[in-house]
């Protein structure tokens, strides 16, 4: 199909965010940067042009968003056009708006320069967020501005994958979500960026297009040039340039099988999650606003393990009012009922929220004001919050409602929470608003001290959720988004998983239910781990679902099990994916 007619093999690695396998020749994408901007002074008098220009390419840009939301694969992904409903509401935003305008004026100034400047400001606010899922946003954000920036120079958008034939595969330093909305599914096999992260709007849009990608490819750029073959392992995360014609037909061969194990897949959707042994096993979603439902919902999860209730105060320049809350939680709980709903209260700080007033620069933010901190010194949001959480809860007849603390770390501040439940409880009942019993209370474990007191904490706390994402940062020291570091975030690291062994024992010790979150919840290359080490609660990304319930249904519990003291006796997170890759049950598409 391909030939063999180009040299020089070679392989690289990354991390591996959409799963599957891809075969096709390089295309290479540039990018310009904001800072290169030029700056150019207005005359006084054209000051009224350059604002209407501005105001122009917004409605431009605000067409071309409305015309992509009726491209069919995107028409029929509700996580794709939300991610785009999002880029309406950016420039929908008055805030924004008011912003350049002002500044161009202030400064007289050209609107590109303008727009550039206060488009890096946005986008550095989002990227210093303590939440991976937040710091994506700051691409989306530079996307909305550089669609604004082509419309206000008269450029055109992107231009077509050129004369290529065959499937291409696209590599860039990073990608935004409208880039890979303007790719052809039918062209485009794969992708490879240098930068990214796995919760991007990027990712999430390759991952709902079915398009194998890695991200975090080192040297990808100046290692890679256009028109060279590619293979993509998305299982893996290997990227093989020009690699010689037996291995091609290796890996057409390992395609094809791979096709046919998602055919079956989807056939199973409604297979109940159980292990070969019988026992069953609660797989959930993770979400953090209520379009996200249809996903948990398609996908057969057993309810929300894990509601991220940050968006709601990111999306507004002030806090949201209890019966704004009230309103948006209502949402949730009457679609998902009677499934289960655990609502995380908020996890971000003061440095986060510029509303809060009074803040000072933290070097460390990920150590210092945020989560259930700064909830307790805030009391009022908190209690907000929770009055919010119950009144919703009374939508439905007979809820099933679990409130979650972030980053606690002491027994005092979870027995302060559990005070204060307690006190909006009875006097919501006094007002005929509330539950009759409040709803069980439990903790985020994402820090290793924590992990080591889970047995202490097992005998007040209704419940567990380990923050895996959180867990493994802490304790090897390691900023995942930090692409320098990367490679140190090991998940499978042995003291990672003696604290998950810890705290699944104590929480079954004490007959208290512990849920793993994050990304080793979602990756069925560790289900037979996480259940080896006693875990039988899973929450994830929906589109993680049918795979982790295919890795759920080909284990046994027994044959996990004796995995684990194995597994636990190793000295580096590579000895612990050796074994598990001799040990795990045949899958379809190896």
């Amino acid at each position: 199909m391909f030939g063999n007619e180009l040299q020089g093999f070679f392989m690289l690695k990354g991390l591996a965010i959409s799963p599957g396998y891809a075969l096709g020749k390089a295309f290479c994408i540039r990018h310009f940067q904001l800072d290169t901007v030029p700056s150019v002074s207005v005359a006084p008098q054209a000051l009224d042009h350059e604002v209407a220009r501005f105001q122009n390419a917004l409605q431009i840009s605000r067409t071309e968003i409305l015309n992509l939301l009726e491209l069919p694969h995107i028409k029929s992904s509700l996580e794709i056009a939300n991610i785009f409903q999002a880029h309406l509401t950016l420039l929908d935003d008055p805030d924004l708006k008011k912003e350049v305008e002002k500044r161009i004026r202030d400064r007289r100034l050209n609107a590109e320069a303008v727009l550039s400047s206060v488009i890096k400001d946005y986008s550095e606010f989002f990227r210093k967020l303590p939440d991976p899922q937040f710091q994506g946003k700051a691409i989306d954000i530079v996307d909305v501005g550089q669609r604004i920036l082509r419309n206000c120079e008269g450029e055109a958008g992107l231009q077509p994958l050129a004369d290529f034939k065959e499937g291409v595969i696209i590599i860039a330093e990073n990608l935004t979500p409208s880039e890979i909305a303007d790719f052809d599914p039918r062209r485009v096999r794969g992708i490879a960026i240098e930068e990214g992260t796995p919760t991007s709007h990027a990712s999430i849009l390759a991952r709902s297009l079915s398009i194998p990608a890695l991200i975090q490819v080192k040297n990808l750029v100046r290692s890679v040039s256009r028109g060279d073959l590619l293979l993509i392992d998305g299982i893996t995360g290997t990227l093989e340039v020009n690699p010689p014609a037996p291995r091609v037909e290796e890996f057409q061969s390992r395609l094809h099988r791979y096709e046919a194990s998602l055919q079956t897949l989807q056939a199973n959707l409604s297979q109940p999650s159980v292990t070969r042994d019988g026992t069953p096993v609660s797989l959930q979603a993770n979400i953090g606003k209520l379009q996200d439902v249809d996903a948990v919902l398609a996908n057969h999860a057993d309810g929300i393990g894990l509601y991220r209730t940050e968006f709601a105060y990111l999306t507004r320049r002030r806090f949201p009012t209890e019966e704004e809350l009230v309103e948006t939680y209502s949402g949730v709980v009457s679609r998902v009922s009677p499934r289960e709903i655990t609502f995380r209260t908020i996890d971000l700080g003061g440095e986060k929220l510029p509303h809060l007033g009074g803040e000072v620069l933290e070097k460390n933010p990920e150590l210092g004001w945020r989560a259930i901190r700064m909830a307790l010194d805030r009391p009022e949001i908190l209690r907000t919050q929770v009055r919010a959480i119950l009144r919703a809860s009374q939508v439905v007849p007979h809820p099933r409602i679990k409130i979650l603390l972030p980053m606690i770390s002491t027994l005092q501040e979870y027995r302060r929470c559990r005070e204060i439940l307690a006190e909006i409880q009875e006097d919501l009942q006094t007002q005929g608003l509330g539950p009759q019993v409040p709803p069980p209370l439990g903790i985020m474990v994402e820090i290793p001290s924590t992990a080591l007191m889970a047995r202490a904490f097992a005998r007040e706390v209704d419940f567990f959720s380990i923050g895996s994402n959180d867990l493994v940062q802490y304790t090897l020291a390691v900023d995942r988004t930090n692409t320098r570091v990367a490679h140190l975030y090991q998940p499978t690291h042995p003291a990672v998983l003696r604290l998950l062994r810890e705290v699944a024992q104590a929480g079954r010790e004490a007959g208290k239910p512990v849920t793993i979150c994050g990304e080793l919840a979602g990756d069925p290359r560790f289900t037979g781990l996480l259940l080896g080490l006693g875990l039988r609660q899973f929450s994830m990304n929906p589109a993680s679902l049918t795979r982790v319930k295919q890795a759920v249904r080909e284990w046994s519990c027994q044959d996990a099990e004796g995995l684990a003291e194995p597994l636990l006796a190793c000295s580096t997170a590579e000895e612990v994916e050796d074994l598990l890759r001799q040990a795990a049950p045949p899958r379809e598409h190896d």
